[in-house]
C-alpha cells in the first residue's frame, strides 16, 4: 500500500515537469481510479500472503513471467509490439533468472559443502 501510494503521489507531481493539466471531473474517471487502485491493492496483499508459502527463488522465476503473460495477454487484445519490445523484454526476463542462478565459489567446489577450505582466509 505504501509503494502504491508513493507511486501515485510522484506520478502526481510529474504533471508539474510535463506540464499537463488535470482532467476534468469525471464520473467514469473517478470510479476507474478507485477501482484499478482497489484492486492493485488487493494484488499485492494477496502477492504478500502467497508469497509466504513459495521461496525467495521461485517467487522471483514467478515475478520474472509477468512481462511474458503481458506479451501474450496483450497480443490476444490486438497490441503488436516491434521487434525491439520483444527483445527487450526477453533481456529483462533473462536477467532476473541469471540473477537467481547460484554461482559456486571455488571454496565451495573444493569441499562440496561451503565449508572453509584449510588455509583459506575468512572474509570480513
Amino acid at each position: 500500500v505504501v509503494q502504491l501510494a508513493t507511486a501515485s503521489v510522484l506520478a502526481f507531481l510529474m504533471i508539474v515537469p510535463t506540464q499537463e493539466r488535470i482532467p476534468d471531473f469525471s464520473w467514469l474517471l473517478l470510479v476507474s481510479a478507485i477501482g484499478l487502485g482497489a484492486m492493485s491493492a488487493v494484488i499485492q496483499v494477496a502477492m504478500n500472503w502467497a508469497q509466504k508459502s513459495v521461496s525467495p527463488t521461485r517467487a522471483t522465476l514467478i515475478y520474472a513471467g509477468e512481462p511474458v503473460w503481458a506479451g501474450i495477454v496483450g497480443r490476444i487484445a490486438g497490441e503488436r509490439l516491434p521487434g525491439v519490445a520483444l527483445l527487450g523484454g526477453l533481456l529483462i526476463v533473462i536477467a532476473v533468472v541469471v540473477s537467481e542462478l547460484k554461482v559456486r565459489r571455488r571454496s565451495e567446489c573444493a569441499t562440496g559443502d561451503g565449508e572453509q577450505v584449510p588455509g583459506e582466509r575468512q572474509a570480513g
